[in-house]
């Protein structure tokens, strides 16, 4: 009789978690994007008790000093332009929640099972690289919205379906590697998997092609935008070794379990997991600011993952949940703990203040040294041309960086400082934290040609005299 019972309990308990995930499935939208809210929420709250700036990360003052120039043909900065400064650090979540809606339109339109549609969202909004791309102004961000828009007019049955011209050929103008992406993608749909050859897809590919030749010949486009920060390509990929960006552990692991699901599968989508796999190994190799695009596709490889355990019958249950509940909590913990970590993530407090005081007290024509992640923070906040920047000429700025830092000797130091024409140094709480105090760098500010202008306790700004000629 009691072991009735217990069976009773088992199946009833079972029927109310499976109506309880019934229920979360059928408001999926609801909750996650609830989910999405209240981790922004936080994380701008954290930002205005330390009273740092809203927006974070170096692409996000890239784009808005660019705004400032009277020709530049980025979308993004384009946007800027029109939308009034105090009001810019809500474009970031507003255009991730935009993503996340669009991209429920269109798993919906394509038929993908619930669950994937779920659990891909929830590792998405719970992934750094798109936590990150949330908090700051980021071209991929836009261009996944643009990419996602297009995609759900082009699916549709009416004439609408050519509007979808126009998101694909302005997401086209980001950057070269991008558009690429793009242009593969919608060729591999079209002639691949929909065995489509109608005049409107051989039409739309051509005129993303052209926009790919005017924009890299004419316009300049880069062929990758960034990086903006130093790249570490051994560690930037997985976020919990302290990536700026990427994912975390257990979403890699879960993903290395939808590739593995799918390989034993042997179906269609295989070759073209393996295809996407490789190029975005590519440009993760040649250019780690790429990080987000490969973040989604491991963030998708998961989702399917995950929903291949749920569907597999253990001998154990409990020890499935178990597992389960495990790989749910290790993402969680890997969000919360990113969270937290940005919260000290440049620019700071102190960085804006010092850096204002640069863009009152000095001279508009200096030229500032600071550590090469700083740049774009220099470029916003003081108006003040830096010394690097790294999406332009990143191999030759960190070299120069590296000698410059390194320097033990003065004669090994000034040369490099007069040949970039330095005339004021910024050293930011980071750089004390990092660079040795009793030798390099640091040691050598103590000379007579260098002069202490403004300091707090963890910033300082210098000024470096010139040897006068004549």
């Amino acid at each position: 009789m009691n072991s009735k019972n217990i069976k009773n309990e088992t199946k009833n308990a079972k029927k109310e978690h499976q109506q309880y995930f019934q229920h979360l499935l059928r408001y999926q939208k609801l909750y996650l994007c609830g989910l999405f809210i209240l981790l922004s929420a936080l994380s701008f709250f954290s930002n205005y008790l330390q009273e740092k700036p809203l927006l974070m990360g170096g692409e996000s003052y890239y784009f808005l000093s660019s705004a400032r120039e009277e020709v530049s043909y980025h979308p993004l900065t384009l946007l800027l332009r029109t939308i009034p400064p105090q009001r810019v650090f809500l474009v970031p979540p507003l255009i991730a929640l935009g993503n996340i809606l669009l991209f429920y339109a269109l798993a919906r339109k394509l038929g993908l099972p619930e669950k994937i549609i779920f659990f891909t969202v929830l590792f998405y909004i719970l992934t750094p690289a798109f936590i990150f791309a949330s908090l700051t102004l980021s071209s991929h961000s836009v261009f996944l919205l643009l990419v996602l828009l297009g995609m759900n007019l082009l699916l549709q049955e009416t004439k609408k379906k050519y509007l979808a011209l126009l998101p694909f050929l302005i997401a086209s103008l980001m950057d070269t590697f991008s558009a690429l992406l793009l242009l593969i993608g919608l060729a591999g749909y079209f002639f691949s998997v929909k065995k489509i050859r109608e005049r409107f897809s051989v039409l739309l590919l051509l005129c993303i092609a052209a926009v790919i030749i005017v924009g890299s010949t004419l316009l300049h486009a880069p062929f990758f935008l960034g990086p903006f920060t130093i790249q570490n390509k051994a560690a930037d990929v997985v976020s919990d070794l302290g990536a700026l960006s990427g994912a975390g552990v257990f979403t890699i692991l879960l993903a290395i379990i939808g590739l593995i699901t799918s390989w034993q599968k042997r179906n269609s989508l295989l070759r073209y997991l393996l295809l996407a796999f490789a190029l975005l190994i590519a440009g993760y190799l040649l250019n780690t600011h790429t990080i987000f695009f490969l973040s989604l596709f491991l963030v998708a490889l998961a989702a399917l993952g995950f929903v291949n355990l749920l569907k597999q019958h253990w001998k154990l249950s409990s020890l499935r949940s178990a597992v389960l509940l495990l790989l749910l909590l290790g993402i969680s913990f890997s969000a919360v703990a990113y969270l937290d970590r940005l919260s000290s993530y440049s620019p700071t407090a102190i960085d804006q203040k010092s850096l204002e005081w640069i863009k009152l007290n000095t001279d508009k024509d200096a030229v500032v040294l600071s550590a090469p992640e700083n740049s774009y923070y220099i470029s916003y906040f003081a108006q003040r041309k830096p010394v690097f920047a790294l999406h332009q000429q990143y191999g030759d700025d960190y070299n120069l960086s590296q000698k410059m830092f390194s320097a033990y000797y003065i004669h090994e130091l000034f040369p490099l400082l007069e040949e970039n024409n330095v005339s004021l140094v910024y050293v930011s709480d980071k750089m004390n934290q990092i660079l040795p105090q009793e030798q390099e760098f640091l040691f050598l500010l103590q000379n007579e040609r260098f002069k202490l202008l403004y300091f707090t306790d963890e910033a300082e700004v210098w000024s470096f005299e010139k040897i006068k000629t004549g």
